[in-house]
């Protein structure tokens, strides 16, 4: 049984917008350290986890996550393409079922590419822990952060009992400072999700101390997902094994038109909120999934990449007299922001945004307006 890391890089790049599109979304940015792309930075950060790394994406975007892989010095052919864009659920169902043809016991952890990390050390040993409680418990585990406000953008996690720790079962490959770690961490049976609460209920859960954020970063052995999945969503698990048998004998177009048949949905819907059993990793982090332009402010505030006045400034920008704000200039000209606070203004070729950062979440309706014009060629 090896040790796998499958890198979930999708979306289509709207919460980012102007600056993200939909070939160019927002893992596929230079937002990480040192204005590395979040993929590369995702893939750099669990180099050497485990037996292998696999980045999953849509075709459309492979090649582009092939240069990443490269780059970080990983085999450029470590991709597991969907035909079509089917979100989180079919996409790590097909992962899943292409690496049980070769490994059918893996284990496996599963990590967002476009996550903002402030330590590195600290996430390495959580992926190490979940897996460990995957590997001892035959449960599907997860990670969760202590929630640091109540965000009604984020999913949340009930804590049930403490886990004995004698369950856990050391991952295979893993290194021996991330193993170490990983054993100090503790772990909860889950007592259930919530997606998105409003904000009178998320604010029970901070002030509670009972819920945990869910990060999406999940781990089990391939078996016992596969299991689950054929249990809650019989059509996609046969689907999913349909596309990866087509493929297997060469069958590209077979492929494509079984996955284009499934909706899109996420893994917490379609197999963690219907009762699948779940081992929640209490972990300790800086972590933002940097899901608006105020999130992207916040977490370069964090990491000091701002100036005296607490402004974001990138590309031919100036900001005089102004407080927090992010101004970034991409459309080869000069973008300069006067006695403003708390405003974002990002120039693009062909689009420009103005937003106050409290209003930045409204980027996407933005974004869905211009799909329903028409204006696919600005998206």
């Amino acid at each position: 049984m090896g040790f796998h890391i499958l890198v979930l890089a999708g979306g289509s790049g709207t919460r980012l917008w102007p600056l993200s599109r939909a070939g160019t979304p927002k893992h596929l940015l230079p937002l990480g350290p040192a204005g590395v792309s979040l993929l590369r930075a995702t893939l750099e950060r669990v180099q050497g986890l485990g037996d292998s790394v696999h980045v999953v994406t849509a075709a459309a975007q492979a090649d582009r996550c092939r240069e990443e892989l490269v780059a970080a010095g990983m085999p450029g052919d470590a991709v597991i393409a969907e035909p079509v864009a089917r979100g989180t659920g079919p996409a790590l169902g097909l992962a899943v079922a292409w690496l049980a043809r070769e490994d059918p016991g893996a284990l496996v952890a599963s990590v967002h590419a476009d996550h903002r990390i402030g330590d590195p050390a600290a996430y390495r040993a959580a992926v190490v822990a979940a897996a460990g409680w995957a590997a001892g418990t035959g449960d599907l585990a997860t990670v969760g952060l202590t929630p640091l406000k109540p965000a009604t953008g984020l999913g949340y996690i009930a804590l049930g009992a403490m886990r004995d720790a004698a369950l856990w079962k050391r991952p295979g490959g893993a290194p021996e400072q991330a193993l170490v770690e990983a054993q100090g961490l503790p772990a909860y049976r889950s007592a259930g999700f919530r997606e998105k609460p409003p904000a009178e209920v998320a604010e029970e859960y901070v002030a509670g101390g009972n819920h945990l954020w869910n990060l999406g970063l999940f781990a089990w052995r391939a078996p016992v997902f596969r299991e689950l999945l054929r249990a809650a969503a019989p059509g996609v698990a046969a689907t999913v094994d349909a596309v990866v048998e087509k493929r297997a004998q060469g069958d590209e177009a077979g492929a494509t038109a079984a996955y284009a048949s499934l909706d899109g949905v996420a893994i917490e819907p379609l197999v963690l909120e219907r009762g699948a059993p779940l081992t929640v990793v209490r972990a300790s982090f800086s972590w933002s999934d940097l899901g608006s332009w105020s999130d992207l402010h916040a977490a370069r505030v964090e990491s000091g990449e701002v100036d005296t006045a607490g402004n974001v400034v990138q590309g031919d920008a100036t900001a005089v007299g102004a407080a927090d704000c992010t101004v970034i200039s991409r459309g080869g000209r000069l973008v300069t922001v006067v006695g403003a606070t708390g405003l974002v203004v990002v120039d693009t070729p062909d689009a420009l945004l103005v937003v106050p950062e409290e209003r930045a979440q409204d980027v996407k309706l933005v974004v869905e307006r211009l799909r329903s014009a028409g204006r696919d060629g600005v998206l």
